[in-house]
């Protein structure tokens, strides 16, 4: 069991949860956490195209903040296409750039040099793949400008039941990176635990390599509280997720197309993922696994020389 500060919090919000929460209980909380997390000069939010991030630009965009959108990918990949209509759609100012493979490359060695190297066992080392391909997307956004301050989306996903192993945990059960899937009220708890390991330190980590700064809106004690109150049919069914979320966004103008979109992770709505595989092959190596090990080593190697 973890005794971190953070599991302490999160389990000190689970009797807090309240009865018969609305819809227009949970935007509020929403747009109390967005406008409470704008900083007083020009800021960035880390736009993909999907539901939650897009929330939170319309947000900003109809409290009149001074802000831009940035978006980052292959060229043609999910999240560069589903930006560009987003900020056509709401009048965004959208920063965008699709990278070549040799600019991911230099991105991904140096995120594997920001992140602590990992200790490998059991089937963390997916968890380390998921690390160092999003921090790679995160480096990408953050160089693109001279905000300080950047909004994103995460979180949304565990409080919204929006990953693929709550629709298991609804449905037929199963494991998930070998544990077993637990209902979904308990599976989100738990996935609200582990943010602080898998998002919040690699966000500050990567954010701070830069001088700059993740903010996390719905990372939020009071909207943790709410979300965490609504019953699951309310959440999840067998055809679509984070149904509260997407209804709120249609009805405060969010088209349809970007509403409902489903989306999958950051390393793969960008094509980095797809990136990564092919920097494998282009170095001689069949699995994304040895490539990266080989990095590593790399690292570990410099490491010894400055010792």
């Amino acid at each position: 069991m973890d005794n971190s500060d953070w599991y302490k919090h999160i389990n000190s919000l689970i009797p807090k949860t309240k009865d018969n929460v609305s819809k227009k209980n949970l935007f509020e909380a929403l747009k109390k956490s967005v406008m409470d997390s704008i900083p007083s000069e020009p800021f960035g939010i880390l736009l993909s195209g999907g539901v939650d991030s897009t929330l939170i630009a319309k947000i900003c965009k109809d409290y009149g903040a001074d802000f831009r959108c940035f978006c980052v990918g292959i060229k043609g990949s999910a999240d560069v296409e589903s930006a560009k209509i987003a900020a056509e759609e709401l009048e965004l100012n959208l920063v965008l750039k699709e990278y070549e493979i040799d600019e991911i490359e230099e991105l991904l060695i140096k995120s594997i040099n920001i992140l602590p190297i990992p200790e490998i066992h059991n089937d963390n080392y997916i968890e380390y793949m998921v690390k160092i391909s999003v921090s790679t997307v995160l480096l990408a956004a953050l160089n693109l400008g001279n905000e300080k301050v950047f909004l994103s989306g995460i979180g949304a996903e565990e409080l919204f039941a929006g990953y693929h192993r709550h629709s298991l945990s609804t449905d037929k059960g199963g494991k998930w990176r070998g544990n077993q899937i637990k209902e979904l009220e308990e599976e989100s708890w738990d996935g609200i635990k582990r943010l602080e390991d898998l998002v919040i330190i690699r966000d500050e980590m990567v954010s701070k390599s830069v001088k700059k700064q993740i903010v996390s809106p719905y990372i939020n004690d009071e909207l943790i509280i709410l979300a965490m109150s609504l019953p699951s049919i309310q959440k999840i069914d067998s055809q679509k997720n984070k149904k509260i979320l997407r209804e709120i966004a249609i009805e405060i103008g969010i088209p349809r197309i970007i509403s409902e979109r489903k989306k999958k992770g950051a390393q793969y709505g960008s094509g980095f993922d797809k990136a990564i595989t092919k920097l494998a092959k282009k170095n001689g190596f069949k699995l994304k696994k040895r490539y990266i090990d080989s990095l590593l080593k790399n690292r570990k190697k410099r490491n010894m020389n400055i010792l």
